[in-house]
């Protein structure tokens, strides 16, 4: 349970709060003035402050603003003996986590907490995977790139371009976003892949090519476990797909094949094409357009390779000869 602080300048109605909320399994602290409040939370942490709005000295709407000032994410739970539409506003305005008006039950009061605390719980994690999910894909990336001088910034590029068209298909921006990490990780599972392999300079075997092909179902097992890269695994396990079902690992065919892994699957081989490999020189933009061409409705979408055709055609997609890169996306374009 939780760890909370409740301040009320009435000793009997600060101690019954206490009572209850410690019988429901948190450990609780109880404060009587806002001074000694706010130093208690200078030295201690809690997960939720309770607090009546009218007090000595001060309102509870003044000690919410003057806790978010110490500790802008401690949600503060107010409480009032005259509830009305203003204080509502007011509290909700100020960023208070709720507010409960007395006289109010046992159950009402610990109801109150548990979401108070389970609202801030839920938006401390979502801030903390938006912040460290691209640091994390960013750094999976690098651990295969980092083996091959010539991949040196491939997914960040794929990524780009992925995006670039994501957006110009329409999709939303946690889709789209859901997309650029998964460029990023695509090929996450030649992690496993031995150099001998990976960096081959000619042609590979019958058996190292099975080998390779391992890699997307190797990267959704890596991926499995992490719950904030879940959106992105479809993307990693089926971006070797092919539109007329002969890819792998699934050969799965058409639509069945994740939306993300198609797009994906196209900006990757734009992006390959245009830039040097050990075993090849960069195709030039006709070379590029005459593949989209002769893959279209058997390797890729037909209606992503025409999209990518028609961004070439405008000049808006720049590749060939070493470059792979899509002007900014348009405002409405689709």
């Amino acid at each position: 349970m939780s760890r909370l602080l409740v301040i009320d300048d009435d000793p009997v109605v600060r101690s019954l709060m206490v009572e209850i909320l410690a019988a429901g399994g948190h450990e609780v602290e109880g404060e009587g003035e806002i001074e000694p409040a706010l130093a208690l939370l200078e030295r201690e942490d809690f997960a939720l402050v309770v607090c009546d709005i009218v007090m000595p000295g001060g309102s509870g709407l003044d000690l919410l603003g003057a806790i978010h000032a110490r500790r802008p994410s401690l949600p503060v739970l107010l409480v009032t003996g005259a509830g009305t539409y203003e204080h509502l506003s007011q509290a909700l305005a100020r960023g208070a986590a709720g507010l409960l008006t007395k006289p109010f039950s046992h159950a009402e009061l610990r109801t109150a907490v548990a979401d108070a605390v389970r609202r801030a719980e839920r938006s401390e994690r979502e801030l903390r995977e938006r912040l460290l999910t691209p640091t994390l894909a960013s750094a999976l990336a690098n651990a295969i790139e980092v083996r091959d001088p010539h991949l040196s910034g491939h997914c960040e590029r794929l990524a780009a371009l992925a995006t670039g068209i994501a957006e110009r298909l329409g999709l939303e921006a946690d889709e789209v976003e859901a997309i650029r990490l998964g460029a990023i990780l695509h090929d996450i599972g030649k992690i496993a892949i031995a150099d001998g392999i990976l960096l081959k300079p000619g042609p590979l075997d019958e058996d190292e090519a099975a080998e390779v092909r391992r890699h997307p179902l190797i990267g959704d097992e890596l991926l499995a476990p992490l719950d904030l890269l879940h959106r992105s695994r479809p993307i990693v396990r089926h971006h070797h797909e092919r539109w007329d079902g002969t890819g792998y690992p699934d050969g799965l065919a058409g639509a069945a094949i994740p939306l993300g892994a198609r797009i994906v699957a196209v900006a990757d081989s734009v992006e390959v094409m245009s830039t040097r490999r050990t075993y090849r020189a960069p195709h030039d933009r006709e070379g590029i357009v005459a593949e989209l061409r002769a893959g279209r409705g058997s390797q890729w979408d037909p209606r992503i390779v025409d999209l990518a055709l028609a961004l070439i055609e405008r000049g808006e997609l720049v590749c060939g000869d070493g470059r792979a890169e899509l002007a900014e996306p348009l405002l409405g374009a689709a």
